[in-house]
């Protein structure tokens, strides 16, 4: 390893108990070894303090800091950006998985576009147990991510790659004010300063946890959702005043969309698209993000619904055939492994 690493790898951890091993053992484990591993620990009391300082003794990329008082994950965040010395910064949650190719395949894609300021992958869904739960789908392209933005968050926390300092000098911080959905609104700020990207290739598993912060504060997660929406639509659409109706289609939307407001948001998505359409080259359309909507309203209309979750499926196929039939095919062969 270099004296300046390539990527500064930071988690954050709180009582991460029995998954933290098996979280910083894919995290040694990658095929690209130029990094240092910067941990967090926000006052565990469950042992995980412990297990870090073992890993610690073993490995020297590893730089564990441990805090005497719990400060919460976005001040954790902040700590850990302030340790991290290369001009790249990785996440990764204490509960989740990369795949060992991961910074691998990151790493060559920003070689090939050194503009890139945030570069993201495409994830499974695995359960407390390990299993497969599901699978993430991400818009890939800037102008793809760009749209989705104020939909939902287009990127996984847990797998993306972001430059340690803004174009300014200044270093990149997590907003304090945001408790759960520090992510989202980070990812908005970043977008404005360059190109941003996802990967296609699956390359982290999250973790689905009842008692996850999103989970957890569900009330508190929905306030710092309509505060991250509102401001990247004043931002995207300046001339238009979204109602309360409208905030309120984007947000089933966001935890699910249900067969009683699919009408609503889907007049309301085309009349949004037509808009971002008339924005000029900057907003260029990109159907596989459109795709991307339509298979999530599909999946959350599937069960009570349909023929409302088959008509977005419809939808998907229209906006991008290749991408939706790929994708709905790996569902398939996805649901066959869980079962």
């Amino acid at each position: 390893m270099s004296s300046t690493p390539r990527i500064s790898v930071l988690m954050t951890v709180f009582n991460a108990g029995r998954f933290l091993a098996e979280s910083v053992e894919s995290i040694l484990g990658q095929i690209f070894s130029d990094f240092e591993f910067v941990i967090v620990d926000d006052a565990s009391t469950d042992g995980s303090v412990a297990v870090l300082e073992s890993y610690a003794s073993r490995d020297p990329r590893i730089r564990l800091f441990c805090n005497r008082e719990n400060s919460g994950q976005t001040a954790c965040l902040n700590q850990g950006l302030g340790e991290c010395r290369a001009e790249w910064v990785a996440r990764q949650d204490a509960d989740d998985l990369s795949h060992r190719e991961r910074f691998s395949a990151q790493w060559r894609a920003i070689e090939k576009n050194p503009a890139l300021v945030l570069l993201g992958v495409n994830g499974w869904i695995v359960s407390e147990s390990g299993r497969p739960a599901g699978m993430i789908h991400v818009p890939l392209s800037d102008a793809g991510i760009r749209w989705s933005l104020p939909f939902r968050n287009p990127f996984v926390h847990t797998g993306v790659l972001f430059r340690r300092l803004h174009r300014d000098g200044s270093r990149v911080r997590f907003d304090p004010d945001f408790r759960i959905c520090q992510d989202w609104e980070l990812w908005f700020r970043l977008s404005s300063e360059g190109p941003v990207a996802n990967l296609p290739a699956r390359l982290v598993s999250y973790r689905h946890r009842k008692g996850s912060l999103s989970n957890a504060f569900s009330e508190r997660t929905r306030d710092e959702n309509r505060s991250i929406v509102q401001k990247i639509w004043r931002a995207n659409f300046p001339n238009w005043k979204m109602t309360q109706q409208e905030s309120e289609l984007l947000e089933s939307f966001r935890i699910g969309l249900t067969p009683a407001r699919w009408p609503a948001f889907n007049k309301f998505y085309s009349e949004a698209l037509a808009g971002w359409v008339r924005g000029g080259s900057i907003r260029t359309r990109d159907r596989q993000a459109e795709a991307v909507h339509m298979i999530q309203a599909a999946g959350a209309m599937a069960g009570s619904a349909p023929f409302a979750a088959a008509l977005a499926v419809l939808k998907a196929f229209s906006a991008s055939p290749g991408w939706t039939a790929t994708t709905l095919l790996q569902r398939f062969r996805h649901s066959d492994r869980v079962r």
